[in-house]
């Protein structure tokens, strides 16, 4: 094999490792390994940039900015503790409806977002109606990743995705959308059945005389925020769908449908006091992290490895359904153990290098590879960003989770739910649905 493709498998391999194991945070990992390469001249300084992917970048760039600017004004909060009281505060209903609500909340708005005020919200109630918070949030965390799978925005690995493969918010929403919501309801099952015992025990011994004092239009703190970023979420949403029936009319790329309804507000309220600042709020780390990540995966695209991989594998690509396999159940089990943003760009380039072999559209291993990855990182607290948010979250409030506890909580959901996508994918390409 080339030298430089051996340079950049071991420094995808060794970079790898270390973000599993959470040697360091991960955004420094990445950037270190992206300077490694251009040090070993994998890439001229120039090159580098023609591998990331702005579109991506631009993308989730928009998104942070209009949802931060909605989590300012109170209005999750809001909308959380409104849905609490309507449920009469019964903690078997709030089980089952707050994860729900992760599930429709992410396919707007993202994993991360959702799981950033929702774990908050979560761990008050559980000190008023006196539950176990891990329960609650993990099965929040796993639900909201499976809601992600069902939009364009909703994980990174479907920004990822749809940016490689130019596909737009109405693709992904007819063939994952109905998916995912069905996988909700099945992980959701599985999660009362579970912990049905103890919710019935813990609905017994609620006040809830005491908690109808709870008024939820208190928690709105800027009404003015809470309408504009409203309405900049719904414009992003307008653009994304406009620009797939009205390419030629309407060009605007994935990255534009955030960026534009966003910082228009801010060009036109930027003055706002709330508003000042808050481009330092943004999660850049994520951002400098995908950044890294796409140079360390390009490397290998470059160096024709990822080319060599395909062809490694091509026996299955006149096998729809078992390339469906290799991609989903793959995809699935390994993002478990690396996160599934790297896992979405590497398997991203491998089906590129396969659709000259394939004798089917190649859109039938976007939608396996979006679910599983989406889906199948639920499995360990570091399969997806939204899994570090929430179990970093719980270990400084609630004490030590750990692995083990982790996944004994997940396994039989997150199982239940990838037999439903797959079942899902099988009966689509029987009907020539892809």
């Amino acid at each position: 094999m080339d030298p430089k493709a051996l340079i950049s498998i071991g420094v995808f391999i060794i970079c790898y490792f270390l973000i599993a194991v959470e040697h360091s945070p991960r955004v420094y990992i990445a950037l270190a390994g992206s300077f490694l390469l251009v040090l070993l001249k994998i890439y001229t300084p120039k090159e580098v940039a023609l591998y990331v992917d702005w579109e991506t970048i631009g993308f989730l760039f928009g998104i942070f900015i209009t949802v931060k600017i909605i989590e300012k004004s109170g209005f999750f909060n809001y909308f959380s503790l409104l849905l609490a009281r309507k449920l009469n505060f019964n903690p078997i209903k709030v089980f089952i409806f707050f994860p729900f609500l992760a599930c429709i909340l992410s396919s707007i708005m993202g994993s991360i977002t959702v799981i950033t005020f929702l774990a908050p919200l979560t761990y008050a109630l559980s000190k008023i109606l006196r539950f176990d918070p891990v329960i609650y949030i993990v099965a929040e965390v796993c639900l909201a990743n499976i809601g992600g799978a069902g939009t364009v925005m909703g994980d990174p690995p479907n920004v990822v995705l749809a940016s490689m493969f130019n596909l737009g918010f109405t693709d992904f929403l007819k063939h994952n959308w109905i998916l995912s919501i069905i996988a909700a309801w099945s992980a959701i099952g599985v999660f009362y059945l579970l912990h049905r015992k103890t919710l019935l025990k813990l609905n017994n011994k609620i006040k809830k005389e005491e908690l109808k004092k709870v008024v939820p239009e208190e928690a709105i703190e800027d009404r003015f925020l809470m309408k504009g970023g409203l309405l900049s979420l719904l414009v992003t949403v307008l653009l994304l769908i406009g620009r797939d029936f009205l390419r030629e009319m309407l060009p605007v790329n994935i990255a534009l449908a955030s960026l534009i309804p966003s910082f228009t507000l801010l060009a036109i309220k930027g003055h706002y006091p709330k508003l000042k600042g808050i481009i330092k709020e943004i999660d850049m780390e994520t951002l400098l992290f995908l950044t890294g990540l796409f140079v360390i995966v390009g490397a290998l695209e470059k160096t024709w490895v990822m080319r060599t991989l395909a062809f490694s594998i091509k026996e299955f690509a006149n096998h729809p359904l078992g390339m469906v396999g290799v991609i989903f159940w793959g995809g699935a089990f390994t993002s478990g153990i690396i996160d599934n943003v790297p896992e979405a760009i590497s398997l991203g380039y491998v089906i590129k290098n396969l659709v000259p072999l394939l004798s089917y559209s190649f859109t039938l291993l976007i939608w396996a590879a979006s679910l599983g990855l989406d889906i199948g990182g639920n499995f360990t607290p570091v399969g997806a960003s939204a899994n570090v948010v929430g179990y970093t979250f719980l270990e400084e409030h609630q004490g030590r989770i750990g692995w083990g506890r982790w996944f004994k909580l997940t396994i039989l959901p997150n199982l239940a739910a990838l037999l439903i996508c797959v079942a899902g994918l099988i009966l689509k390409y029987i009907i020539g649905f892809y």
